[in-house]
């Protein structure tokens, strides 16, 4: 399979294992129970696609970060992928919290939202990281 191809159909695949993740966990930490009412009315909006269009780049660069991982420090690429999606799971919500952080409250406000919000966030992007960059040695 080309090299373009794999690349697209990893992403493609991250992508789709991720969003879900993303999902589920935004249902976790919300615990309403007009949560999916709610989501079905954001799936029309142009800022649903938007999101769907930077975790895309998000699956991309995990993808890319993984194999770079296992390129140069010779990984595992299960354990590569998924240091690769913590990382920029981490990454991400550091973005998000300093864009955020006079909205929520100032910094103290912030330690209470980060740790489980954080988690729930890390864990899709570094599983899907993993998956992806194990996959991408089978299309081989």
């Amino acid at each position: 399979m080309p090299r373009w191809a794999r690349f697209l159909s990893c992403t493609f695949t991250g992508l789709l294992l991720s969003l879900p993740g993303f999902l589920l966990a935004a249902y976790y930490h919300e615990e309403r129970s007009d949560f999916w009412s709610h989501l079905q009315e954001f799936l029309t909006t142009p800022a649903f696609w938007a999101l769907v269009w930077l975790f895309a780049g998000v699956a991309a660069a995990t993808l890319l970060l993984g194999r770079l991982l296992v390129n140069l420090y010779d990984l595992w690429s299960s354990l590569a992928g998924m240091i690769a999606g913590a990382t920029l799971a981490l990454a991400y919500i550091a973005f998000l919290l300093s864009t955020q952080v006079e909205a929520w409250g100032g910094p103290a406000a912030l330690i209470s939202r980060l740790w489980p919000a954080g988690g729930l966030i890390a864990l899709p992007l570094a599983l899907a990281g993993s998956f992806t960059t194990w996959l991408w040695d089978r299309f081989d």
